[in-house]
């Protein structure tokens, strides 16, 4: 989830400051969609985790950040519709929303509680290289590309982005997808 983060992040900031011509205020406006669903979701996806476990809200996470990875892809050129590329964006952000809650969860019930705090940095760590991750490959992508080549030399980004989003939704089949009541794993019953 935060290689597809970072290099959303990268790509889109570049694109529509570089390519497209915006100034950073507006590119930031623009990115508003990804940020927004990511604090409005997170909430719900601790909801279905403590009812129904990380199973479903990291398949809804995978799905959200594929789904906005492909349009990503479409929406990102140029001459093409701001509300397409606004609409790509609110998925991931959607989809990065449902995210955080389970990855936390999951990393932390899985160890001791003695040993909760090692989890959570554990997580943290992972969440940083991840991010530097998706920043340093998609970076490969576009660097060397002149303004005007930045969407085409981008799209191997938005592949990637889609296909984190698909290794979610696989990984979420190992995921604990039951809780009972004091069951602080999470454990499949």
């Amino acid at each position: 989830m935060f290689v597809a983060l970072g290099a959303t992040l990268l790509l889109t900031t570049l694109y529509l400051q570089d390519a497209r011509g915006m100034s950073p205020a507006a590119a930031g406006a623009v990115m508003l969609p990804l940020a927004v669903p990511a604090i409005v979701f997170a909430p719900l996806s601790g909801v279905l985790v403590s009812r129904h476990g990380a199973r479903l809200p990291l398949q809804l996470a995978g799905g959200f950040t594929a789904l906005g990875g492909v349009l990503l892809f479409v929406a990102v050129g140029e001459h093409r519709p701001i509300p397409l590329l606004l609409t790509a964006l609110l998925l991931v952000g959607i989809g990065f929303g449902f995210a955080n809650p389970p990855i936390t969860t999951t990393a932390v019930s899985g160890l001791p509680a003695d040993r909760a705090g090692v989890a959570g940095g554990i997580t943290s760590t992972a969440r940083q290289f991840g991010a530097a991750l998706g920043v340093a490959v998609a970076g490969g992508f576009i660097g060397g590309a002149a303004q005007t080549e930045l969407a085409q030399h981008a799209r191997p980004g938005w592949v990637l982005v889609g296909c984190c989003g698909l290794l979610v939704m696989v990984a979420a089949g190992f995921a604990p997808s039951e809780r009972g009541p004091g069951d602080r794993a999470g454990r499949i019953r």
